[in-house]
């Protein structure tokens, strides 16, 4: 009685196929990771855009009841501001600054500074008119957004 050889036949992945799989994983993240980041910086400007405003319609419900502008503080005090966050100056990777030195009854400013650069700087005055700067703090001069 003659034996045969038996084959055995070995199961995984070749080292080419595995090489294949992790080139093509590297080429989606490649092109995913910097849409990601930008969608990631666009979700922060619009919270920040929306951060003003609501910081605006805090800031004539305030002057409505007091017969002057406030800072964040005094804003949150009077229950105008009802965002914890907001309130304490920082939102969305934002820092949101009522300027002291223009608090006036009659004018206030209102600069919101990324934490991240280089993104947006935003500034809102009285006018509610929000004006930004890519790169340098925003202030009345800057451009007005298109929104």
């Amino acid at each position: 009685m003659q034996t045969s050889p038996t084959h055995t036949r070995q199961r995984g992945f070749s080292l080419i196929e595995l090489l294949i799989v992790v080139a093509v994983i590297g080429i989606v993240a490649a092109i995913a990771v910097p849409h990601f980041l930008n969608s990631r910086q666009a979700a922060h400007n619009a919270s920040a855009f929306s951060s003003l405003r609501l910081i605006h319609t805090a800031q004539i419900a305030y002057r409505m009841r007091n017969s002057q502008y406030g800072d964040l503080a005094a804003l949150r005090a009077a229950n105008v501001l009802d965002d914890p966050l907001l309130a304490s100056g920082t939102r969305s990777n934002y820092t949101f600054v009522v300027n002291a030195a223009t608090l006036t009854p009659n004018f206030y400013e209102v600069t919101a500074t990324p934490s991240i650069a280089p993104w947006q700087y935003y500034y809102i005055d009285v006018s509610g008119v929000i004006r930004s700067e890519n790169g340098r703090a925003a202030d009345g001069t800057s451009p007005p957004l298109n929104y």
